[in-house]
């Protein structure tokens, strides 16, 4: 599985949506969901909540913050490199073979050895479309204020980071990512180079419509083999009432 696979995978998360997650919201109390997390490379914070004052939601508020407190548990896996928590966040019910989850776990593993992670540190909710009934799911088009990171360690040594702008953009908004060198350090041969995301991004939620439990999928998700994962009515629908209810959405 290729870099660009691997990091796609790092921007979304992975596990049956047919089952509760077995995990706690860590931090996710009614629409906040603002407790401090330790990240395993550094001590950074995580925050998830929905905007009070810019919000179009067109959901229940009981299902925004479901979904809010879902959300709190995929950004914060994906900062821990947790992938088994991870994988509580695919909407496997679209594929769940053993297979599957096995590559794709080993090529996380991969790209994080290398030195490859993704960080968010801050998410807000300002816009959420309706639930579109979706075959066995419901789907509901999120947009969010994002600050998020892809960093490369001075260990990694694979293609270069910042000729990446074209895959970072297509993942989290054109227009929204800088790219950074430190100094290289003391003891080592290249520097720490990483991608800042800040702006506007949309996801897609998908819960199962025996269930509860959210599950997340990257705007571009249909570009890389996964179109089935969601009907074209589900996603042009979820796209045509965004343009016409969030202000945000020519933005």
């Amino acid at each position: 599985m290729g870099l660009f696979v691997a990091l796609s995978i790092l921007a979304i998360s992975l596990t049956s949506c047919n089952a509760e997650s077995t995990s706690e919201n860590e931090g996710a109390s009614g629409a906040m969901a603002t407790d401090k997390i330790e990240n395993t490379s550094a001590s950074e914070a995580l925050a998830v909540s929905i905007s009070e004052e810019t919000l179009h939601s067109f959901v229940g508020r009981d299902t925004l913050e479901q979904i809010t407190g879902d959300l709190f548990d995929y950004f914060k896996s994906t900062n821990e490199a947790n992938w088994d928590q991870l994988m509580h966040h695919f909407p496997l019910h679209k594929q769940s073979d053993t297979a599957f989850v096995n590559s794709s776990k080993r090529a996380l593993d991969y790209w994080t050895e290398r030195g490859v992670q993704n960080r968010t540190e801050m998410a807000e909710v300002i816009y959420a479309s309706p639930a579109f009934t979706d075959g066995d799911q419901q789907v509901v088009l999120i947009n969010m204020r994002l600050r998020h990171f892809v960093e490369f360690f001075p260990r990694y040594d694979g293609p270069s980071p910042s000729g990446m702008k074209g895959m970072v953009e297509s993942n989290y908004g054109k227009g929204n990512a800088s790219y950074f060198e430190n100094a290289v350090a003391e003891g080592d041969s290249l520097p720490f180079r990483y991608w800042e995301i800040s702006g506007l991004n949309r996801i897609w939620a998908l819960s199962h419509v025996d269930s509860s439990h959210w599950c997340f999928l990257p705007p571009n998700f249909n570009e890389s083999g996964s179109a089935f994962m969601m009907s074209s009515d589900a996603m042009v629908g979820g796209l045509r009432h965004r343009r016409q209810n969030d202000p945000t959405a020519k933005k």
